[in-house]
């Protein structure tokens, strides 16, 4: 039993790229259960995924809780709608800078990829043992999504996007892990494209074998059907894009204005596609890097949202949406000066900052869809397409827009209804730099307000206001304790 034990430890710490401490090695392995004869029966393979799944309860995932190095927050803070409260801890100050270097990373994205990369793999090394059929098809299925889906969250993170120039899709990639070995000492010895090309391949794979009609903590057929027309829009593929993301959108309905406050409380899962359950109190409290507390008298604001960007919503027609997105302070700390916070993740089921991990939902494959349909040339489509969400987030609106005009809604909507989620503002501002036939404003980087902290735009301003396209700083630097233990992987340009 002890040799099944210290196999599968080693095998997280050798594919996860991190070291692994005698304490790590004596523990029991990810699933917390003892196998001396193992992936045997199906109820193995089950409590195995299970154990993939729990992989994105890592940190850079849904933890990171102390460093502000988690999914939900890092590209928010990288990005343009929030700004550094000196009132807080300044964790993830370094990000919010872009003043990042090896030694001191934003996420531990990277190493918690290939964490759950390695769960992936060694299920996948053992089907073998199981009867053909539908339930072993699944399994694979299942594994495969994962798998691609951990490797694209590396790819967006540490390379650059293929359209983020016309000379990104033959830049550096990333290993592609897609075997078990945990002697192995993978390398960067791919183009982005290729990269992207592997992604593709493990989502069309999987995708026929997946359940239709699955549970969201799960990867289900429309879930991998988002992820995969979400990737070939960061590809350039528009067509490719559209011919995956629809039928999602057409099988998932996005919540309404009046599902959207048990939607961010976790009362409901209505339009999620994939998300990680957090529902018991030991559970991370996902959200703590953009606040604690819930009252004037306790709350602790680390970033607050730009005046400028809460001015995007309409006070009157999306009332819903503000309110489970945004909540006024007048914190103590502050001397009773107003302060908008995000309030996405304040008030969970069980306990405050206990919601679920929303990976994926419709109204971001309806947003996919229609920017797809629009750089596709299919402009009337892609209007048709917005308008679905539009029409459950607005009592009214214009509508209407022709031409770039289109563009621009989809846009706008697309930053208001993703953000504080899983950094869409981030990923949207690095892969358009290299979209032909959009305006400047898409593709030039990023330029902040200017605007302090406070709910009037006064008090402290971010130190740094401006990252232009191109810049180094888009493609985060791999941590030095990887390349440390893997000689063969190399650092991100730039770094």
């Amino acid at each position: 039993m002890k040799k099944n034990i210290l196999v599968l430890s080693l095998l997280a710490c050798a594919l996860s790229f991190t070291s692994c401490s005698d304490d790590d090695i004596d523990q029991k392995p990810y699933d917390k259960i003892e196998f001396a004869d193992y992936y045997k029966t199906e109820s193995d393979f089950t409590t195995a995924l299970n154990g993939v799944y729990q992989g994105f309860s890592q940190a850079g995932y849904y933890a990171g809780l102390s460093n502000a190095s988690d999914i939900v927050s890092v590209g928010d803070i990288l990005a343009d709608n929030l700004i550094l409260d000196p009132n807080g801890r300044r964790a993830g100050q370094r990000a919010h800078t872009w003043s990042y270097n090896s030694n001191s990373v934003p996420t531990s994205i990277y190493s918690s990829s290939y964490n759950i990369i390695s769960r992936a793999n060694i299920i996948l090394a053992n089907t073998d043992n199981l009867q053909d059929g539908d339930f072993k098809n699944n399994v694979i299925a299942q594994a495969k999504a994962v798998r691609a889906l951990a490797h694209f969250e590396v790819a967006r993170t540490y390379a650059e996007i293929p359209t983020q120039s016309a000379e990104a899709s033959s830049t550096v990639g990333i290993a592609y892990v897609d075997k078990y070995d945990p002697t192995a000492m993978p390398k960067r010895d791919a183009t982005i494209t290729e990269s992207y090309d592997k992604i593709i391949a493990d989502l069309e794979a999987a995708i026929p074998n997946l359940e239709a009609s699955s549970e969201t903590s799960v990867m289900g057929k429309s879930a991998a059907q988002a992820l995969l027309g979400k990737v070939y829009l960061y590809k350039g593929d528009y067509k490719k894009s559209i011919e995956f993301s629809k039928p999602a959108v057409d099988a998932v309905a996005p919540a309404t204005q009046a599902q959207l406050a048990g939607l961010w409380t976790s009362n409901n899962s209505n339009g999620v596609l994939f998300e990680i359950p957090f529902i018991n109190s030991g559970d991370p409290t996902i959200g703590t890097n953009y606040s604690q507390g819930a009252t004037n008298e306790n709350i602790v604001i680390e970033y607050a949202v730009d005046k400028d960007f809460y001015a995007l919503y309409n006070q009157k027609s999306e009332s819903e949406r503000i309110n489970a997105y945004f909540k006024v302070f007048n914190p103590k700390n502050h001397d009773g000066e107003a302060v908008i916070a995000v309030n996405k993740y304040i008030n969970g089921a069980v306990k405050l900052g206990l919601n679920n991990g929303r990976y994926l939902r419709v109204e971001e494959a309806i947003l996919n869809l229609a920017e797809a349909q629009y750089l596709s040339g299919d402009q009337g489509s892609a209007l048709i397409t917005l308008n679905k969400l539009r029409d459950v987030r607005y009592s009214t609106y214009t509508g209407g827009e022709t031409g770039a005009a289109i563009f621009d809604a989809i846009q706008l909507e697309r930053r208001k209804e993703l953000a504080f989620e899983n950094g869409d503002r981030w990923f949207t501002l690095k892969r358009l730099q290299g979209v032909a036939g959009i305006s400047s404003v898409y593709t030039s980087g990023i330029q902040r307000s200017g605007n302090g902290y406070l709910a009037n735009g006064t008090g402290t301003a971010s130190s740094e206001q401006t990252l232009k396209a191109g810049d180094h700083k888009w493609q985060l630097p791999i941590p030095q304790s990887v390349l440390n233990l893997n000689k063969n992987m190399t650092q991100t340009p730039g770094y």
